[in-house]
């Protein structure tokens, strides 16, 4: 190639180029400092985490045999859940059931 081939190219194509250029270069750079920035977040939390005991092991379940409410109170909360049910559900209920569906 010849100095006035490199003239007689469009103005365009140069530029087109160099954008190119400028744009794969800025890429490759922000590649390379988004690994270089990860692989040295996981490597300094790796250190601070070795620094550090395990953790101590869970506590010992609860008895599950003992109830929280009684017989009782169970049947007020039931009584109380389905009245609420009623009031809410009600009218669609009866609308329904006009209509034997």
């Amino acid at each position: 190639m010849c100095s006035s081939d490199l003239w007689d190219r469009p103005l365009m194509s140069i530029v087109r180029q160099e954008r190119l250029l400028w744009t794969s270069l800025g890429l490759v750079t922000g590649a390379v400092s988004f690994i270089d920035v990860r692989r040295s977040l996981w490597s300094s939390t790796s250190a601070l985490a070795d620094k550090f005991p395990s953790p101590p092991p869970p506590p010992a379940p609860l008895p599950a045999d003992e109830p929280v409410f009684g017989s009782r109170a169970r049947l007020g909360l039931v009584r109380t859940w389905n009245s609420s049910v009623d009031r809410v559900f009600g009218d669609i209920t009866r609308f329904l059931s006009d209509r034997n569906l």
